[in-house]
């Protein structure tokens, strides 16, 4: 490991860390349990890595780091899953054909997250390699279809983009997103400019996580954003449909009369 190779492993480090304490400390942790497990996990995760690099062995650490990967990305999808829950069942059920959509979508795009690792062409030629370019850009894949499905579900059924549910799904869905460019080039450029190439890509990568984290972790230490005010045209309608509810109500009573 380089020296910026550990300031970047020091600085995810300390990002994961403050973004825990960020959510225990104000109370986010109960609202979002698994995304607070996914962070513990990330926090977990350095740590075992550091000391197999350390002291392990290169087959050691592919192997661990490979392991550790796939349980990122199941984590990932129930964090995808745990916020769709809290944007369109925020009463404990969900919207009609809301659920369906969503997992449909789900489904949708781990298969063409499949489709597309498959027809790309890594530019690595041992299998190790070739395995490690296809898994990094099945994942990137896979986040990043769902992030743009939130989105669109989330605009088209009114959700604002600034509530802390929103920069979740945004956390997880930049970084994925600017992971397919880094992967496309590291894949298709990498193998002829050589290993220093990949690492400087592979360290952009990294600097936009920190960077999305920062910015969460900041947003997540603020209260959330108030839900914006009834118009008063439709305040007054509300009013008045409930008065009616309330009359049409006193007259189904038993004992009462119709007039």
């Amino acid at each position: 490991m380089t020296s910026l190779d550990i300031f970047l492993w020091v600085a995810g480090f300390l990002g994961d860390s403050i973004l825990l304490v960020v959510l225990i400390a104000k109370h986010r942790a109960h609202r979002f349990p698994i995304f607070t497990s996914m962070i513990a996990f990330y926090l977990s995760r350095a740590m075992v890595l550091f000391f197999v690099e350390r002291y392990g062995s290169p087959a050691a650490y592919y192997n661990g780091y490979w392991t550790l990967a796939v349980v990122d990305v199941a984590l990932q999808l129930m964090v995808l899953y745990e916020a769709a829950s809290k944007v369109f069942s925020p009463g404990g059920q969900w919207a009609p054909g809301i659920r369906r959509t969503f997992l449909w979508m789900i489904a949708t795009s781990v298969a063409v997250a499949a489709v597309l690792t498959w027809l790309c062409e890594p530019a690595k030629t041992t299998f190790l390699g070739t395995m490690t370019q296809r898994g990094n850009f099945f994942a990137s894949v896979l986040i990043s279809e769902l992030f743009v499905g939130m989105i669109v579900l989330s605009v088209t059924s009114g959700l604002p983009l600034r509530t802390h549910v929103a920069r979740i799904v945004q956390f997880l869905g930049v970084p994925a997103t600017v992971g397919i460019l880094i992967e496309t080039l590291q894949t298709y450029f990498g193998h002829f400019k050589g290993p220093d190439f990949y690492e400087f890509l592979s360290h952009i990568q990294i600097g936009v996580y920190i960077a999305v984290e920062t910015f969460l972790i900041v947003t997540l230490a603020r209260k959330a954003p108030e839900p914006r005010a009834l118009p008063a045209q439709l305040y007054r309608q509300l009013l008045h449909l409930n008065g009616q509810t309330d009359l049409a109500l006193a007259y189904l009573r038993p004992g009462r009369r119709a007039p």
